[in-house]
């Protein structure tokens, strides 16, 4: 997730560019299909970073990959706004069954504005908001998509795709309003590392309740007034940075890149979702954050769609590609704990350069 501290997105965030305890070494998980070649770059990374990119046939009835390379691919890292294709998934669904249209307009009332920048409107279509959630990274059209498909929705998806595993429950809004301290019920600023690590150790079904608790008792709060009462955190002026690493893994959504690819596995080839609700899928998601993640691809495709994210230490990117070649491939580069933002974005992006020459490779 992306606020207005860090420009609104990973559009801007790209243009600038301990408490996960295991060391920075290659995964000794070897893919089903065999070691693949050593991962360049990451030995340069100032975090954290798992990297877990396949090769599939778009055929084949479970996840199989053809190919695989990977890099610490089961740690888990905070997802930013990468969490968002999810979201969308949910919208489809709605759609796709019924309950939900693209012409229906929903009230976004000041209790739904979370950090963005600019002015909010008042109503938006369920079209032009997933469409800003994913081009354009916008995080209250995230929120009001979020809270229209029921925040228990994403957890019910990825239990019944065998990924349980994955955390996906907070809205961007409710993120911050955590780490503000504006609701000391639930996350005191005082205690916030010991009220985050209570929520990670709750069962999925008690942090939705969380998550609802803060939405009811913060819904009164400006998305100025969150703003502000973030920066003494966003500024380490409280907490070391290892203690608000700490704070941001156990409080926002969460994933490993081998969970990740998965993800996007189920997402473009056994979603469950008709005929025009994948197309509509995948016009979308081809837009992802403007595209920044396709062109650092070299070679020729024929399709990409994906999604990244960014906050305070981390940077995540994840996508589909098929390529002229007829490969299909899926990519998942998460990153946190990151000390030098610029350099640590340089790497990712020449990682996902790397993926796709290595497995688009004849």
């Amino acid at each position: 997730m992306e606020g207005s501290r860090f420009l609104g997105s990973l559009v801007a965030l790209a243009t600038l560019v301990l408490s996960l305890s295991t060391p920075v070494t290659e995964s000794a998980h070897a893919a089903s299909v065999g070691r693949g070649p050593t991962v360049p770059y990451v030995e340069n990374f100032t975090g954290t970073i798992g990297v877990y990119a396949v090769t599939v046939d778009p055929q084949a009835l479970t996840f199989a990959p053809l190919e695989a390379v990977e890099y610490q691919a089961d740690a888990s890292h905070p997802l930013a706004s990468s969490f968002k294709p999810a979201v969308l998934y949910e919208a489809l669904a709605d759609i796709d069954a019924g309950s939900l249209a693209w012409r229906d307009r929903i009230a976004i009332s000041s209790a739904d504005h979370s950090l963005d920048g600019g002015r909010f409107p008042r109503r938006g279509s369920v079209r032009s908001l997933a469409k800003k959630m994913i081009k354009k990274s916008h995080n209250t059209s995230t929120d009001v998509l979020f809270k229209q498909v029921g925040i228990g929705a994403p957890t019910a998806t990825l239990a019944s795709w065998g990924l349980s595993g994955m955390r996906i429950v907070m809205p961007t809004r409710e993120f911050w309003v955590s780490l503000s301290g504006l609701v000391p019920s639930e996350f005191p600023y005082g205690s916030l590392p010991s009220a985050a690590a209570d929520f990670d150790a709750l069962t999925r079904s008690e942090q939705i309740a969380v998550v609802e608790a803060l939405r009811s008792g913060g819904a009164s709060l400006s998305a100025d007034a969150i703003d502000a009462a973030t920066g003494d955190f966003y500024d380490m002026d409280t907490y070391n940075r290892a203690t608000t690493f700490a704070i941001l893994d156990d409080v926002d959504n969460l994933a490993s890149a081998r969970q990740m690819a998965e993800f996007y596995w189920r997402l473009f080839f056994a979603n469950g979702l008709g005929a025009d609700a994948d197309e509509q899928l995948r016009k979308i998601m081809k837009k992802g954050d403007g595209r920044i993640d396709r062109r650092e691809i070299e070679v020729p495709i024929r399709y990409w769609g994906g999604k990244g994210g960014s906050d305070l230490g981390m940077g995540s990117v994840a996508g589909y590609g098929e390529t002229r070649a007829g490969n299909h491939v899926i990519y998942a580069i998460l990153g946190s704990h990151m000390t030098n933002e610029n350099r640590d974005w340089t790497i990712i992006e020449d990682l996902i350069t790397w993926v796709f020459d290595t497995l688009d490779a004849p």
